[in-house]
C-alpha cells in the first residue's frame, strides 16, 4: 500500500538524514523554527541558479525565525562539499543519497523543489522549480506564510 506523500496543510514527515561529515540529523532539530526545505542537486542546472537566493534569503531574518536547509540528492557526498565551499554555502546542508525522503516519501517530481514549513511543523506550500528567494515578492510570500518578519 502506497501513502499519499504530505500536502500543503498537513506535518511535514520527521526524517533522519546526514550532514556532510556523515552525522545522523534529525529535522526536528530545527523545530521552534519555520523551515525552507529546499530539495536539490550539483547537477541541477535550476538549483544552482537559484543557491544564491537561499543564501541571502537565510540572512534577511533572525535564525530563530527562519532557517534554510538544503538538502542534497546527489549520492556523491564530495561533490556536494565541494560546491558548498565553491559556492560559500552558509546555510546547514544535509544529505538525502538514496532519496528515500525525496523519492519515496515526498515524491517530489523534480528538482528543485522547496517546502516552506511553519513553527509548528506544518506544510505552508511547495515551490516546484527554481525562484530568486530573496526578490521582494518572495519575500512578502514567506512572511504571510510562516507569519513572519524580516530583520529590521
Amino acid at each position: 500500500m502506497t501513502l499519499d506523500p504530505p500536502s500543503v496543510g498537513e506535518r511535514f514527515p520527521v526524517a533522519i538524514l546526514t550532514d556532510l561529515g556523515s552525522s545522523p540529523v534529525s529535522l526536528a532539530r530545527y523545530g521552534g523554527s519555520a523551515l525552507i526545505l529546499n530539495f536539490w542537486a550539483t547537477w541541477c542546472e535550476p538549483c544552482r541558479r537559484e543557491m544564491p537566493s537561499l543564501q541571502k534569503l537565510g540572512t534577511l531574518f533572525r535564525p530563530d525565525a527562519l532557517q534554510v536547509v538544503g538538502i542534497a540528492v546527489d549520492d556523491d557526498v564530495n561533490l556536494v562539499r565541494e560546491f558548498v565551499l565553491r559556492y560559500g554555502i552558509g546555510f546547514p546542508v544535509l544529505l538525502d543519497r538514496d532519496q528515500r525522503l525525496a523519492h519515496d516519501v515526498l515524491r517530489l517530481p523534480g528538482f528543485p523543489t522547496t517546502y516552506l514549513v511553519r513553527r509548528d511543523g506544518v506544510i505552508a506550500a511547495r515551490v516546484i522549480g527554481d525562484r530568486d528567494w530573496a526578490e521582494e515578492a518572495s519575500l512578502r510570500e514567506i512572511e504571510r506564510l510562516l507569519l513572519l518578519e524580516r530583520r529590521v
